[in-house]
Order: structure tokens, then C-alpha cells, then sequence
């Protein structure tokens, strides 16, 4: 369910996830899955993201390759492979 709510939910399930003096050690240990379990978001939508904070139309503009799916996801972020158009160095 916190997936689904966003990230804002699933850092205050990994926060609750180490609180057993708050919750039960069922639902701790169930939260506990926030810690390294978290699914990529859409990567449309990260290039979307991407695209608007570079302040580009295209992200060839930036970047020389991209990969197509990320390589780690975390609950507020996500990771790709690049290159500079640049300077060539990977990114």
C-alpha cells in the first residue's frame, strides 16, 4: 500500500518499519520490505521528471545515451546509466 501512496508514504513506512515500540512486529517486519524493495517508477515518467529539472525539450541534448530502464530504485528516486553528450564520461 505505500508503494502505491508514493514515496512520501514509503519513507514514513521505513521510518515505522525500525519502531516496534510504535507498531506491531508483524507490520514492522512487513514494512521492513521499504528498506531495499522498492519498485521503479515508470521511466516515461522519470524522463518526463528528467527533461524538466535539465531544463531540455530533448535529453540528447544532455546526454549522448541513456539507459532505457534503471538500474536501482529507491523510495524517492532512481538510478540510470548515461553518457554526456559533452564530454563523453559516463554518468
Amino acid at each position: 500500500l505505500c508503494e502505491k501512496l508514493g514515496p512520501t508514504f514509503i519513507k514514513l513506512g521505513q521510518a515505522l518499519s525500525i519502531r516496534t515500540d510504535l507498531i506491531p512486529e508483524p507490520y514492522a517486519l512487513e514494512l521492513r520490505q521499504l528498506q531495499d524493495a522498492v519498485p521503479p517508477f515508470d521511466s516515461i515518467t522519470a524522463r518526463s521528471v528528467l527533461r524538466q529539472e535539465l531544463g531540455v525539450s530533448n535529453l540528447n541534448q544532455v546526454f549522448s545515451s541513456l539507459s532505457d530502464q534503471p538500474v536501482a530504485s529507491a523510495s524517492i528516486g532512481q538510478v540510470y546509466r548515461g553518457t554526456l553528450a559533452s564530454t563523453g564520461q559516463d554518468v
